[in-house]
């Protein structure tokens, strides 16, 4: 279970970064936000000072210098502002978005500008009083906008490191897999010969034919697993091949040195079609998949293999009547180097799954799986 462990805090890991890049968007959105607001409070104080100024303008003496005034008012280039009488009619406006200057669009404005905020009263003369109202301006609601920008740009980017390092370490893993099997296959043809020729000599000196036979039908075997090996990494479809001479005969050999009270059994579509195949490395995914059911029912139970064509695909279903999975370890299970057994690299699965989605196109899932009821995988090949 050391793997799973591993897993376990790769997990953890992947959670507090998760949160930490969370929190650094929070605090990034707290800290503009409350930018921001000073802003809003800042142009407010600027609404006030142009008010002032229109105050001094109209109330003041005609024969002083209004340059100041005039010029607090002219300053204002970013501030939207819409000025009406008591009576909410609309005398003039200032700096507001768009290009259209219809009554229609300033009097949309206005209501938005009257749910922003409250307006600025204007004292022109005893019983005359004017209104400004106003809304964001243009800096504001770019700074709005600018971190949650920011932030997108930032999380694409990440995204997009994180499936290229994901793609080049699968990459990297399949070619370190499939050197590692071509060399056991490499390293398996060497004895597989001389064995082959040791039999011969065997049968020359009389040797139990009997015997003989069983030899050579291991060493058949053996040579069956090395053409295995050599193959894993191939990314051919193979030639069209029956599936169903496949199953049968994975499941004939199978069934003769299973348990006796494991029993194998074949439910077979009679239309099933010729299928684009590799059927070294098919059959030794249909075995494996066999293998890992009839090890989850401890010596005891049913598994049914079902393969109907559906559509322009073959659906070949394998169900057992075994332990089952949780949902935690059906999330793993086609992990490299996962595994239940005190036994084994936890391979099995992992090879299987890259045999029937880079060799056959296909695809290699959990259909469903219950603890203490049993699991079922399909295989999806196109033809």
């Amino acid at each position: 279970m050391a793997f799973f462990d591993v897993d376990k805090m790769k997990n953890l890991w992947k959670g507090g970064l998760l949160l930490s890049a969370v929190g650094i968007g929070a605090l990034t959105l707290w800290y503009t936000e409350q930018f921001a607001s000073h802003l809003r409070a800042e142009e407010e104080r600027r609404v006030e000072l142009w008010a002032e100024a229109i105050e001094s303008i109209v109330q003041g003496d005609p024969e002083a210098d209004l340059t100041l005034a005039t010029r607090i008012i002219e300053l204002n280039t970013t501030i939207p502002l819409i000025l009406t009488d008591a009576h909410g009619v609309i005398l003039n406006h200032r700096n507001l978005p768009g290009s259209d200057t219809s009554s229609l669009a300033i009097e949309r404005e206005l209501k938005i500008m009257m749910n922003y905020a409250a307006p600025i009263e204007v004292n022109l003369l005893p019983g005359v009083n004017q209104f400004i109202y106003r809304n964001e301006s243009v800096n504001v609601q770019r700074l709005h906008n600018y971190p949650r920008f920011l932030l997108a740009i930032i999380a694409a980017y990440i995204l997009l490191a994180y499936f290229g390092f994901s793609r080049a370490r699968k990459a990297e893993q399949d070619r370190v897999w499939t050197g590692m099997a071509r060399e056991t296959a490499h390293q398996l043809g060497t004895p597989l010969s001389a064995l082959y020729g040791w039999t011969t000599l065997l049968e020359e000196e009389g040797a139990s034919p009997a015997a003989v036979s069983e030899i050579k039908k291991d060493l058949n075997r053996l040579q069956t697993v090395a053409e295995r090996f050599s193959k894993i990494g191939t990314e051919t479809k193979g030639d069209l091949g029956n599936l169903t001479e496949l199953l049968r005969h994975t499941v004939d050999y199978l069934q003769r040195r299973s348990p006796g009270e494991v029993h194998l059994l074949l439910d077979l579509s009679e239309d099933l079609p010729l299928i684009p195949m590799q059927p070294v490395l098919l059959g030794w995914v249909v075995e494996n998949l066999l293998r890992n059911a009839m090890d989850a029912m401890d010596g005891k139970g049913e598994v049914t293999i079902t393969a109907i064509r559906q559509g322009r695909k073959v659906w070949v279903d394998i169900s057992d009547t075994g332990r089952g999975m949780s949902a935690r370890i059906k999330r793993v299970v086609f992990n490299p180097g996962f595994t239940t057994k005190s036994r084994g690299w936890g391979l099995g699965l992992s090879l299987a799954k890259r045999i029937i989605e880079s060799g056959h196109r296909g695809r290699l899932t959990v259909l469903r799986s219950v603890p203490g009821e049993g699991s079922t995988f399909r295989i999806e090949l196109p033809y």
